[in-house]
């Protein structure tokens, strides 16, 4: 079951603005691009495991997308948190 579905980021969306408003002979318009290829690398990386994922049992776990969670002093992020119930014979 997934409790937090997965969404395109927002920095994509933001280069893709960034870029419709640069002229493409601006200097920082090559590195935009490829920020943007980069993100967009990363969250089609991120969608391929959805796949595999689908195939989980629908009542043996929860999937949350795109956490980000505090540990007392730092933020951090995850992509996808898997949790399943631990078993008395998976202790042994």
């Amino acid at each position: 079951m997934i409790k937090k579905e997965r969404t395109e980021p927002v920095k994509i969306h933001k280069l893709e603005a960034l870029l419709r408003r640069l002229p493409p002979s601006h200097q920082k318009y090559p590195l935009i691009e490829k920020e943007l290829a980069m993100c967009k690398a990363g969250y089609r990386g991120e969608q391929a495991l959805d796949f595999y994922l689908e195939y989980l049992p629908e009542d043996d776990h929860i999937i949350f997308h795109d956490l980000r969670l505090f540990d007392t002093r730092y933020y951090f992020q995850i992509d996808t948190l898997l949790v399943t119930p631990i078993s008395s014979s998976s202790l042994k």
